[in-house]
């Protein structure tokens, strides 16, 4: 029997960083429309949902057509995916980041096929290679570990692994996560119901949360650039690069 996918996309008006991101204009669309519309493109989707707490995104994403459902107040985003999974009669979960305007179908299909098409994945995500050292060292790129299997050792702000010089980048196997994921869904509401772990409150991510109740991540490469939106100084260049295409 098919498994039934769906692709969920948080979005939060509330942000210390950028009050009102998911509704920038974005080349006449609100960013939250050029996920949306990505994420329809995708192959391994049955379907997509918007998930927030605002009346604004949720009258936004209505007038463009798109799918989407109120939820209450959420500490995370994986917690409010988990809210509209649980509404859901599906087998697997995408969560998708309302910030990644320039996020290709083909990625969240990359992401998606090892879950399909391996039952005993339960979790998956995307690593991309890191280039400069500015990056390794840059707390705010998170790094992640793999073994030979491609399933994660650890993910860190730290400048993992060990201490890389720029001329030894392109030796070894540097890797930056990419914080897309595709969960069981029944994996996904389990997680929300562990308590916060050591490791995923020193490091300040809750993908350890999974490691350290010995649950796999699985993560697949991708070489296509992504540049989330944090803050309106990174519009610009996404502007930029969605008017070339």
């Amino acid at each position: 029997m098919r498994l039934q996918s769906v692709g969920i996309i948080p979005a939060r008006y509330a942000s210390s960083r950028f009050e009102g991101k998911p509704l920038v204009d974005l080349l006449g669309k609100p960013m939250v429309q050029h996920v949306y519309e990505s994420a329809c493109r995708a192959e391994t989707l049955d379907e997509v949902i918007v998930a927030t707490d605002d009346q604004r995104i949720y009258d936004a994403v209505t007038r463009f057509g798109g799918n989407v459902q109120m939820t209450g107040e959420c500490e995370t985003g994986t917690e409010r995916v988990a809210v509209v999974a649980e509404r859901l009669n599906c087998d697997i979960v995408a969560n998708i980041q309302g910030d990644e305007p320039l996020l290709k179908p083909a990625q969240i299909d990359l992401m998606l096929r090892p879950i399909l098409d391996k039952p005993e994945v339960q979790v998956c995500t995307l690593k991309q290679r890191v280039k400069t050292v500015v990056d390794y060292r840059d707390i705010n790129v998170v790094k992640v570990v793999t073994d030979l299997h491609g399933d994660a050792l650890y993910f860190s702000r730290a400048s993992i692994p060990g201490k890389i010089t720029e001329t030894e980048l392109h030796k070894f196997p540097v890797y930056r996560h990419v914080g897309l994921y595709a969960y069981r869904r029944a994996q996904l509401l389990a997680f929300t119901r562990w308590d916060r772990t050591p490791y995923e409150l020193a490091e300040g991510l809750e993908q350890l949360r999974f490691l350290e109740n010995g649950v796999p991540i699985h993560v697949v490469e991708t070489d296509t650039p992504l540049i989330g939106v944090d803050v309106p100084a990174d519009l610009e260049r996404v502007k930029q690069i969605l008017e070339a295409l």
